[in-house]
């Protein structure tokens, strides 16, 4: 593919937001070099910047319904591009700062087994109590902490104001909180039961 300008691009987003599958191939083979290489300026690695390319298309598809065929589509892929690589970024870090401190931690203490144990209970708990949420919260809730969407990408997928998804994220992590609060009471408890 050459090249397309403005007015053929708005024609093929018309057409993809109406689920034209030709539209969105012929936007995928146009714009996938420039976005793996504005990833590969992001990431300097070309697996994370295929997976990239693949996510953003993806992510295209899936809300094709929400495109704006007037706003500039370039930019609208870089911004996806942009976020995603960001969002996997944070979470490695995540993932590494906290792998780093139970290695640190259990050197230093000798317990690395009861810390797998109180994280994987921790982990254990905070699911337990995710599945009680009413289901439009745990929703929200999982969009925002496990898959790392912002409150305005929620609050567009599921067509409400941000400051609703902000409510329901705020009610989650409070449900969550006294979950957690109220397990440890009844552990300290329990002994004393039996």
């Amino acid at each position: 593919m050459t090249s397309l300008n403005k007015s053929e691009i708005q024609q093929l987003t018309q057409k993809l937001k109406m689920g034209d599958l030709s539209a969105f191939n012929t936007l995928f083979y146009f714009f996938e070099p420039k976005v793996f290489a504005y990833s590969m300026k992001l990431t300097h690695n070309v697996e994370e910047s295929k997976e990239a390319v693949q996510e953003v298309f993806l992510k295209i598809w899936e809300r094709r319904e929400w495109i704006d065929p007037d706003c500039n589509f370039d930019s609208f892929l870089f911004t996806i591009a942009k976020n995603l690589i960001y969002n996997r970024a944070k979470h490695q870090a995540y993932v590494f700062a906290y792998k780093k401190y139970l290695t640190l931690y259990s050197t230093q203490t000798e317990n690395f087994t009861e810390n797998t144990v109180d994280f994987n209970e921790l982990d254990s708990l905070i699911q337990t109590a995710c599945r009680r949420l009413p289901p439009v919260r745990r929703e929200i809730f999982r969009l925002s902490r496990i898959e790392g969407l912002s409150n305005g990408e929620i609050a567009e997928k599921l067509n409400t104001s941000t400051s609703n998804v902000k409510n329901h994220i705020y009610k989650a992590i409070l449900f969550i909180k006294d979950q957690i609060r109220l397990n440890e009471v009844i552990s300290l408890v329990l002994p004393f039961l039996i």
